[in-house]
């Protein structure tokens, strides 16, 4: 692996597997066990750094055109989104709470992200026609967001203070049970 790879991979690990958002130039240097100089000849920056890293994970983790979904029932995107971001989550826990916290809401950013907003007019069919709990889309879509995104933090740090193990058919409950809370 060569040294740029390696402080790719570093700082990847440092700012979506740890959370360590605010991890210096110095710090993933340390962490790649070379010095910081070497950052600054490939990457000039730690923003130019993040750039590189989010637009190899974009394409790592494309998030599905709308085009490709918009046939779809809502019940089937739901479970698309609960899908596509578990499994983006298991690699990188902390990408989607670092794209909102650090406000990477360009057209660059967004690639990450489901196209939940071209949802609305569906959700507001749902809740017109009472097939939800919902009295509004946006409120339905933030607390989908919220359900979904910070999940696998919280079940390390629950896992880490107790002795549960989670079975083989536990991610594909959990999404029809989100689901289920959603649609009625």
């Amino acid at each position: 692996m060569n040294t740029e790879e390696k402080i790719k991979i570093i700082a990847k690990n440092l700012l979506f597997v740890e959370g360590r958002f605010y991890a210096t130039t110095q710090q993933i240097a340390q962490s790649a066990g070379m010095d910081r100089t070497a950052i600054h000849y490939y990457f000039r920056t730690k923003a130019h750094l993040v750039d590189i890293i989010i637009g190899e994970m974009i394409n790592e983790f494309p998030a599905p055109a709308w085009n490709d979904i918009k046939d779809l029932s809502l019940k089937d995107k739901l479970k698309r989104y609960i899908d596509f971001n578990t499994e983006k989550s298991k690699k990188y826990p902390y990408l989607d709470i670092y794209m909102i916290t650090q406000n990477e809401f360009s057209e660059f950013g967004q690639k990450l992200f489901f196209p939940l907003a071209e949802m609305v007019p569906e959700i507001s069919v749902c809740i017109h026609e009472g097939k939800t709990s919902y009295n509004n889309p946006l409120l339905f879509l933030a607390d989908l967001i919220s359900i979904v995104s910070g999940f696998l933090i919280s079940v390390d740090f629950l896992r880490e203070k107790s002795d549960i193990i989670l079975s083989s058919s536990f991610y594909h409950q959990r999404a029809e049970r989100i689901i289920n809370l959603f649609l009625t």
